[in-house]
């Protein structure tokens, strides 16, 4: 991938990873604000657990491509580290196709999830809130994982077949 095109991807990471820790914050306020409003007041915000429910979908998903991009993701390199470069990159091709196909697929279901949810107005049973927002961070977040493991896939095959240097 040309340069470009990288530091477009990589700004849209950053900005989806400042997105999600911004979900974070504003979600341990809530989680803080309910909580003081149900034991100081006795009045627990309305709808406060659906909400909270919703909002873990978007602060989860639209973190990992950034948390991929820098190979933070929990992972065991004992062995790893121990390979040679064309062994690491036999190694990484392997795990990157075993991550990339489930989450194709969990892409690909999640969109039709979030779309149906947009044309039956799907809300949450008792605040009423619309859900497609929050489904639809699933697939934005997985497709754009995709995109960074099918990158990182791209290197380390051109690392095991010589087309590039470790």
């Amino acid at each position: 991938m040309s340069t470009a095109p990288r530091r477009a991807l990589e700004r849209l990471e950053t900005t989806l990873n400042l997105v999600s820790a911004l979900i974070l914050f504003a979600l341990m306020f809530y989680v803080t604000a309910e909580i003081f409003m149900r034991y100081l007041f006795n009045h627990p915000l309305p709808g406060h657990l659906e909400l909270t429910q919703l909002l873990i979908a978007p602060a989860v998903f639209l973190a990992l491509s950034w948390v991929q991009a820098r190979r933070g993701h929990v992972g065991m390199d004992l062995l790893h580290e121990k390979l040679s470069p064309r062994g690491r990159a036999a190694a990484d091709c392997l795990t990157l196709t075993l991550a990339l196909a489930p989450f194709a697929v969990i892409t690909w279901f999640s969109s039709q999830s979030t779309w149906t949810a947009w044309e039956v107005g799907d809300v949450t049973p008792t605040a009423n809130i619309t859900t497609w927002w929050s489904r639809a961070a699933v697939p934005v977040g997985s497709a754009l994982l995709c995109v960074r493991l099918g990158l990182q896939l791209g290197e380390s095959l051109g690392i095991l077949f010589g087309r590039r240097r470790a």
